[in-house]
């Protein structure tokens, strides 16, 4: 296995697009499994676990780089933020029906999908972020997931066990020419296309797919992340006009009454004045606010909340932080 000094390059190499990166599986939980500590063979049953994860979306746009790239925004349940996946040529498109091999010009808005990704692919810490998935699954007909299979053909991460039937269709993501059987399954990482599972433990169920996924998956995702500047571009970075609360005229009437001021509100990219202030920014997932930090000074925001933290402090801003062009805009009042 490759050090994993090459996977740090990739995420430095992405600092100035979205200022840090994490990887795909610190921004999904993973199902709490309790393996027993014995040793099957050669296999640690600790070690069992899928180096994969799949990514529940629905497309929302879909735009192609003069690169070749495919650039895929979409939402996730209950994410307002959403997701954008690069995907060049090499990403396999399956149809979740039968498993059956799509084009990327058979992507349409509004199609659910579920993304296939290494659990150390690397994620930019932009909003919205970007991540290359190895793959995806177009639609529901059928249950996609990803898991380690052991010599029984059963999966402790899931509890899941396989009964590969003359009807399982068998690949390899390499796409070798051969035919594979249930052997080649076994103690491998897979991506599996079912439907009706049984009510046992763990539970039984004849694949109707299953793509066997490289075991050092690491190796496939150590490049950089391919399409993010080809995404910027795409996406587009209109700047932001500034916005004037109507003013409030006084009333002609001999009653002298307060004047309520007249609110300017000067909105501004979020990590551009903040960098610029001299705070560092962190944004550690969708669900959390954005940090800024500086000489002892912590203050903590969240996009479409007015109300924000300055050392533990909850204090109000003149307009709510807005997310626009994958960008958060703030009232200018936050920074001072």
């Amino acid at each position: 296995m490759k050090k994993i000094y090459a996977i740090l390059a990739a995420m430095l190499a992405f600092s100035t697009i979205g200022g840090m990166t994490i990887f795909a599986d610190e921004v999904q939980q993973k199902l709490p499994v309790e393996l027993p500590a014995e040793k099957t063979g050669e296999h640690d049953l600790l070690e069992m676990e899928s180096q994969y994860m799949t990514m529940n979306a629905k497309i929302t746009s879909i735009e192609k780089s003069e690169k070749g790239y495919y650039l895929i925004s979409a939402t996730r349940p209950d994410d307002e933020i959403g997701i954008v996946f690069t995907m060049d040529e090499n990403a396999f498109i399956l149809n979740s029906k039968d498993g059956s091999f799509m084009k990327a010009d058979e992507l349409k808005n509004d199609m659910s999908i579920t993304a296939i990704l290494g659990k150390k692919t690397p994620m930019t810490m932009s909003l919205p972020p970007m991540t290359n998935p190895m793959g995806i699954v177009v639609g529901e007909e059928n249950f996609a997931s990803t898991a380690y299979f052991d010599e029984q053909l059963t999966s402790k991460e899931i509890m899941l066990q396989l009964n590969i039937s003359d009807e399982t269709k068998i690949v390899d993501m390499a796409g070798t020419k051969k035919v594979f059987t249930q052997d080649d399954v076994k103690n491998q990482n897979c991506l599996v296309l079912y439907g009706i599972t049984t009510r046992s433990i763990p539970a039984q169920t004849n694949p109707v797919f299953v793509m066997i996924l490289p075991n050092d998956e690491v190796e496939d995702i150590e490049e950089e992340l391919v399409g993010v500047e080809e995404a910027e571009k795409l996406l587009g970075e209109q700047q932001m006009e500034q916005v004037t609360e109507p003013a409030i005229v006084e009333p002609e009437t001999t009653v002298t009454t307060p004047i309520a001021p007249v609110l300017e509100v000067n909105v501004v990219p979020l990590r551009e004045m903040a960098e610029k202030e001299g705070f560092t920014v962190t944004w550690k997932a969708n669900d959390k606010p954005v940090v800024l930090q500086k000489d002892g000074i912590e203050i903590e925001i969240i996009v479409g909340q007015q109300e924000y933290k300055k050392n533990g402090e909850v204090l109000q801003s003149v307009k709510a932080p807005e997310l626009k062009n994958s960008k958060i805009y703030v009232s200018e009042n936050i920074l001072q």
